[in-house]
């Protein structure tokens, strides 16, 4: 096996956890907000001890560190968002509808970068709009699914493009332990807002604390520090085709699991295969653009 080939494996191994993410969420028999405020503590606790064998040189100001929470806050609402569309909707409609995420970043990342919106991003995002437009008029029923995953989406374009300017100066560690403290004060606050903090909070079962672990310590923290390692071998195209296959992956494996709750009408099948196409469409433009840029 050729090194490229290998990192590649384990990428995919890792997307392939990512697409574990929304199933786990599924089968955990807890609220959303339990849910995320679990994951995340299991996870910044988890990076706390793996902090003492990776170190970070990266120096930050208050104003610095709390920018980073603010980000961490975002990510919060994000996971609370999806795991609640899928709760009251399918995996597949939540896993569907985080394919807008492509959409709102063509038009967040200009905002944040101060560039031109490209028309081929434009269209693709028509297209993908599309899609989640034929979704809705054949899943009328998880109407409620679907809003919660289009915030859920945003929430995430928006965390992504914020990560991609924090990304240049602070280490990647580093970001994501300061996010994870954000993302676990939120959903403690969450949890208060819906008055779950009480004597009950971990009276979990057994089953639910296997899962809830592995969501936090496998899904989250052994997942993005392989990510993070597994980047420095393959190029930003590959990677990016790569977590594509993300939603791919995930529907799959929530048929192959529960097919009479994931069995859905011909139009979600039409609507996620134009949503698909159009963000892999969308990763071929750009592996071109940049292509002609570098011959220039």
């Amino acid at each position: 096996m050729s090194k490229n080939i290998k990192y590649q494996f384990i990428l995919h191994t890792i997307v392939l956890v990512w697409g574990l993410t929304g199933i786990l969420g599924d089968e955990i028999n807890l609220s959303s907000s339990k849910i995320v405020f679990f994951r995340t503590l299991i996870a910044f606790t988890s990076l706390l001890l793996a902090g003492f064998f990776i170190k970070s040189i990266s120096r930050l100001t208050p104003i610095k560190i709390f920018y980073i929470l603010g980000v961490g806050v975002i990510v919060g609402l994000h996971w609370f968002t999806f795991f609640h569309a899928i709760k009251v909707s399918t995996v597949s409609i939540g896993v569907v509808c985080m394919s807008m995420t492509t959409l709102f970043v063509s038009f967040l990342e200009p905002i944040f970068f101060k560039r031109k919106i490209a028309l081929s991003e434009i269209v693709i995002s028509l297209f993908i709009l599309i899609g989640i437009i034929i979704i809705f008029g054949f899943e009328i029923q998880y109407i409620k699914g679907i809003v919660f995953g289009l915030i859920s989406a945003f929430l995430a374009a928006l965390f992504s493009v914020l990560n991609g300017k924090l990304i240049k100066t602070v280490s990647p560690f580093l970001i994501t332990k300061i996010e994870m403290l954000g993302a676990l004060l939120v959903s403690f606050i969450i949890l208060l807002f819906f008055s779950e903090i009480n004597s009950k909070l971990f009276e979990i079962s057994s089953n639910d604390w296997a899962l809830l672990f592995v969501l936090g310590i496998v899904c989250t923290t052994v997942a993005f520090l392989v990510s993070v390692w597994v980047m420095k071998f393959l190029s930003p195209f590959t990677v990016s085709i790569s977590i594509n296959m993300e939603p791919i992956y995930t529907i799959i494996i929530a048929v192959l699991l529960n097919p009479s709750k994931e069995k859905m009408s011909i139009g979600f099948y039409i609507g996620g295969m134009i949503i698909i196409a159009s963000i892999f469409t969308n990763a071929y433009l750009k592996k071109r653009k940049r292509k002609k840029i570098t011959i220039k």
